[in-house]
């Protein structure tokens, strides 16, 4: 399938085909493509290959509805940005979760320029994405869920941060660099296959809804719709694929689900 094809065919599921280039359709893709596919770390916690060109993530994210993690959801978006005309351009994070730490670079985001602004483009980063465009100007944007801003904490240090019980909580930074796709391999082959990295270890996977926002954290599964949370304990292998194949559009096989459970039920981490 030649590459329109592939991104026209993404734009009727999220029923975008025939719109506006604008802002609006900016804020309509975010959000669309954020409640339509799935974050998740299946692929990771089961060890599979995970190749970042366009085909594969066509295939993995839209096809065969895998879920995926931010090198695979915004390089799949940033794809479809590209072939759209909006010049997008690459930038790669550090996780911080609100701490003066300086981890490595495992979080990949996009910046669009859109009628004389730059917005931060980002739907890679589970139950805490923006679902519109975030202003580089600083400006603090409501999602209809959330409040986000980027500030600039030091000189040419960039965190995006959230709204969190009254004070904003950096979620990642990033810097202005120049990044390329080999930058964008090195930080997802330790993110999918070193030891040590967080969704080799853990599952997570979330769909964020108009409405609410799902959220598996290994065996907890919690739906969130304003400051109403509900939670419940997977406690078997079939509830868990119920959970991943009916809630979050996650389409794994038995043997997977089986597989997951058995790895996680003595686990007690959580990433989010």
């Amino acid at each position: 399938m030649h590459r329109t094809e592939m991104v026209n065919k993404y734009l009727k599921i999220l029923n975008l085909d025939n719109r506006e280039l604008d802002f609006d359709f900016l804020c309509q893709l975010v959000s669309r493509h954020l409640a339509t596919f799935a974050f998740s770390s299946v692929g990771c916690l089961l060890g599979h290959d995970l190749p970042l060109d366009f085909d594969s993530l066509f295939s993995r994210i839209l096809v065969n509805r895998r879920g995926g993690y931010c090198f695979e959801h915004n390089g799949f978006f940033y794809e479809i940005l590209e072939e759209l005309g909006f010049s997008p351009e690459l930038y790669l994070a550090r996780v911080i979760y609100g701490q003066d730490t300086h981890p490595g670079l495992t979080h990949r985001l996009s910046i669009v320029k859109c009628q004389g602004q730059s917005y931060v483009l980002d739907v890679g980063f589970g139950p805490y994405c923006p679902r519109v465009p975030v202003p580089m100007s600083g400006a603090e944007t409501n999602d209809g869920h959330k409040v986000f801003r980027i500030h600039e904490k030091r000189q040419g240090e960039y965190h995006i941060q959230v709204l969190k019980d009254n004070d904003f909580f950096s979620l990642y930074r990033f810097e202005l660099a120049r990044y390329g796709q080999s930058d964008c391999e090195i930080g997802h082959f330790y993110s999918h296959r070193h030891p040590d990295a967080p969704l080799v270890n853990l599952l997570v996977a979330s769909r964020v809804l108009g409405n609410e926002t799902r959220l598996l954290n290994n065996l907890e599964y919690s739906v969130s719709r304003g400051n109403k949370k509900e939670t419940i304990q997977v406690s078997s292998s079939q509830q868990l694929i119920q959970i991943l194949t009916k809630e979050l559009d996650i389409q794994i096989t038995d043997e997977e689900g089986r597989q997951l459970y058995q790895g996680l039920s003595a686990k007690k981490t959580k990433l989010f």
